[in-house]
């Protein structure tokens, strides 16, 4: 019976050539973006899962929080909180800790910039790593001792072996000698833990360095727990809070007491860092919708099948009903029709494993990843596509089986006809749904790119373009590096500050109106005195600051204090929220400034700028306070000349090995930075764009397929109509219409559906898009016109034919 079954799908898939075209080709492209969005969405949520006992691990993470003001998540944890748990939780197995940050390594005379883990002794023991050369008893035996990862072994060595061999560090500001005590394997691509190179912490390296010990303010240490299994993590979660009202200090003296600010900690499962971990730059919404756009997809492949599928029941009713006559039952039936869906599903699936091999590398490309399909190692995927693949014949083919098991044969081979009454409303109401899922994603397509257009296009009040950032230059050679740029003709201007626009500023302080009343948060800036010249920042009233005199706060160097009195530069909001009605009155009046819980400091403001994102366009532009803080100037901006950007970029190079030989220079371009704000977002449309592209085109094909077995069971009726005076354009207005019915009421589903959802993604930005009602109308009237175009020449081949041959068929 099966061999019969066979025989007869293959007699219809090959009778039908355009119908099988059709439908495998739907399924096949429906699966294969099904396909490669899942396995990114998979490989995402994969991240460290290879560790051993994995699911007691969990990383510790601080927040510090401030009464009205925003909080700031680290992914790091403060130096004692490690004897605390030990202490306070007997569930603890262990505590591994290490920094994560980069050095500069020499071997043989050459400099490498190289990220690195500086650990305590337990870090190979906790995380069970594979040793290929030494092992882990005496990997840390000696503070002079590094371990190396293979790949790390291999481009300071080449194939020689590594252990034993010397390199040499940057520690403390000069250069130590490390042995290579041990190589271990590469990290996985997809671990949050990438040890390339380790070395012990050694707390004498860093003396003097407070926030390694008693200063809750720097969370510096990278830190996991290890539980015993079966411990109910809600439990000492419940504890935490309990946690740091013990511990954290809240003396009145010194800037690491709690006396303002408090702290929340919270423990996330390591397999669920990469997604979920303060820090992560991955957002789980995102894949989540990704996701949803590939069940999208998978449905609009689906309905174009089962559309296609009942469109035919004219044509395979009277078999059915001869089969039914000459003994089948309905099982029979169902077995026969669920089996051919299954066989198109398959032979779908066959093609969409291949246009996923052939889109991989393009996709990687794309996404900056590593996506892999490997059916054969990895036994779960090649079972769960097959099982997608036949899932997919039976949900999509269940229907018609459904159908032809309940149809009668007397309705049939009485009348010579098969009924057709009870499936024409459910093929409009599908092409319904599709055009409605693709309408809506063509929606969302376009806004989506749209406000992330917008946002590039922001005004920042700054000028971005020909800035470069050098970091590394906060220390006693930074004003001979900077009269080294200066000397060179193709660098227009240098300016130093903590933090530069797009990377956030962390300081957050408490001013003192004037005229008294409430303290007003400011976001508070270090600077230099040439900031706003290199960044083109419009000054509105007053002057900008200088080097020397009271505009300086502090100066560089071991010794040097915080002055009692200084003056300052405000944003034109910070002016508006120390009470000031206009830039120009807040000129030459004082304020009172909290720059600790224990300094306070007379400032005069005596100039007011325009107001420019330090951040991204989901961030409203908050009142700043700038002040010169020399000891803090970790960033030099530079201002190339555009038109000799690589003369610029050496004098840049030729100026820092001047200046610092043991170094390596390392830049940011601040349109890149700029750029990267919106990143995910552009991501997002692109992917979007992508895959709507494609729902658009399953949906056509299902549309077209069906124009032609509409346009062939409408042909007597057209010839009757030619007959009675019809012209050509009544027949094309009436097929024309005919489809124009569901894409019409398909836009009107689809409409607020985008609507909501976009509305809710544009609320997460602070400057965005309205969303005006002539896109929708233009991208409906766009739908439609695509289905116009789908069927358009179905409806010209019928309208033209002879109606002689029209009033002979059947």
């Amino acid at each position: 019976m099966f061999q019969n079954y066979l025989k007869i799908a293959v007699r219809n898939l090959m009778r039908h050539k355009l119908f099988s075209i059709i439908n495998i080709a739907g399924l096949a492209i429906g699966l294969a973006a099904f396909i490669l969005i899942t396995l990114f969405v998979r490989d995402e949520f994969s991240w460290d899962n290879h560790w051993q006992r994995s699911e007691d691990i969990y990383r510790l993470e601080n927040t510090y929080t401030r009464i009205n003001q925003p909080d700031r998540a680290s992914p790091n944890a403060v130096e004692p909180l490690k004897e605390i748990f030990v202490d306070s939780f007997r569930e603890v197995e262990d505590v591994a800790r290490y920094i994560d940050g980069s050095v500069v390594v020499r071997v043989g005379g050459e400099l490498f910039q190289q990220p690195a883990h500086i650990a305590e002794p337990n870090y190979f023991e906790f995380f069970h790593f594979r040793f290929t050369e030494g092992s882990a008893d005496t990997a840390f035996d000696n503070m002079s001792n590094v371990v190396l990862s293979q790949r790390t072994a291999q481009k300071y060595f080449g194939n020689s072996p590594a252990l034993g061999k010397t390199v040499s560090v940057r520690v403390g500001g000069e250069f130590r000698d490390f042995t290579v005590s041990a190589v271990i394997a590469n990290p996985q691509d997809h671990s949050t833990v990438q040890h390339d190179f380790i070395a012990p912490f050694n707390r004498e390296y860093f003396v003097g360095a407070r926030w390694f010990s008693e200063d809750w303010r720097f969370a510096y240490w990278t830190t996991y727990v290890r539980f015993e299994s079966g411990t109910d993590i809600s439990l000492i979660e419940a504890e935490l809070p309990g946690i740091v009202d013990r511990y954290l200090p809240k003396g009145q003296q010194g800037q690491e007491n709690g006396r303002n600010w408090s702290m929340k900690l919270r423990l996330v499962p390591i397999g669920d860092v990469h997604l979920y971990g303060n820090g992560s730059n991955t957002d789980a919404d995102v894949l989540f919708g990704f996701l949803a756009i590939a069940v999208l997809i998978l449905i609009i492949a689906m309905v174009n099948f089962l559309n296609l599928s009942m469109a035919r029941t004219a044509h395979r009713a009277r078999e059915v009903s001869m089969r039914k006559v000459l003994g089948a039952n309905r099982s029979q039936i169902m077995q026969q029709f669920l089996g051919e869906s299954i066989i198109l599903a398959l032979i779908a699936l066959v093609i969409a494993l291949s246009l996923v091999e052939l889109a991989l590398p393009y996709y990687n490309a794309f996404l900056s990843t590593l996506v892999k399909m490997d059916l054969v190692g990895d036994p779960v995927l090649l079972g769960a596509v097959i099982a997608l693949a036949v899932g997919v014949g039976l949900s999509a083919g269940s229907l018609h089986a459904a159908y032809f098991a309940m149809l009668r044969p007397r309705d049939v081979l009485y009348s010579n006809t098969s009924p057709d009454s009870g499936t024409s409303g459910l093929r409009a109401g599908l092409v319904v749904a599709q055009f409605s899922i693709s309408v809506a994603l063509m929606i969302v397509a376009f806004f989506v790119n749209q406000q992330t257009e917008f946002a590039r296009q922001l005004d920042l009040g700054f000028n971005p373009d020909n800035l470069l950032v050098v970091s590394g230059t906060n220390n006693d050679r930074s004003n001979e590096f900077k009269s080294r740029l200066i000397e060179s003709p193709f660098i227009q201007s240098v300016g130093r500050s903590s933090d530069v626009p797009t990377e956030g500023s962390e300081d957050r302080l408490h001013i003192r109106p004037a005229s008294g009343g409430e303290q007003v948060m400011l976001d508070g800036l270090p600077t230099g005195p040439d900031f706003f010249k290199v960044y083109q920042i419009p000054l509105l009233a007053g002057r900008y600051l200088t080097d020397t005199g009271t505009d300086v706060l502090r100066d560089r160097g071991d010794e040097a204090e915080y002055a009692s009195a200084a003056n300052i530069v405000v944003n034109a909001k910070a002016a508006s929220a120390l009470g000031f009605e206009t830039a120009s009155a807040a000129i030459g009046q004082q304020v009172s400034a909290d720059l600790s819980s224990s300094l306070r400091v007379d400032a005069t403001i005596v100039g007011v700028v325009q107001d420019f994102h330090f951040d991204s366009a989901r961030d409203v532009i908050r009142p700043g306070i700038y002040y010169i803080d020399f000891a803090r100037n970790s960033d030099m901006t530079v201002r190339i000349d555009a038109s000799n950007r690589d003369a610029a970029i050496s004098a840049i190079e030729q100026a820092w090995q001047e200046t610092y030989p043991d170094a390596i220079l390392g830049y940011r371009s601040m349109p890149e930075l700029v750029e990267l704000q919106y990143q995910t977002d552009a991501r997002l449309g692109d992917i979007l764009a992508i895959f709507t592209l494609l729902a658009v085109t399953i949906s056509c094909m299902g549309l077209y397929g069906l124009a032609s077995f509409t346009a062939e069971r409408r042909t007597k009726e057209i010839g009757i109509r030619k007959v009675l005076g019809a012209r050509l354009g009544d027949i094309v207005r009436l097929l024309l219409w005919q489809f124009s019915k569901p894409i019409l009421i398909a836009n009107l589903l689809a409409w607020p559906a985008a609507f909501y959802f976009l509305n809710d993604w544009l609320d997460g930005f602070a400057y965005r898009i309205e969303l005006g009602v002539l896109p929708f109308v233009l991208i409906g009237g766009a739908a439609l016109f695509i289905g116009w175009l789908t069927v358009a020449g179905h409806a010209f081949l019928v309208a033209r034919a002879n109606p002689i041959q029209a009033l002979r068929h059947e």
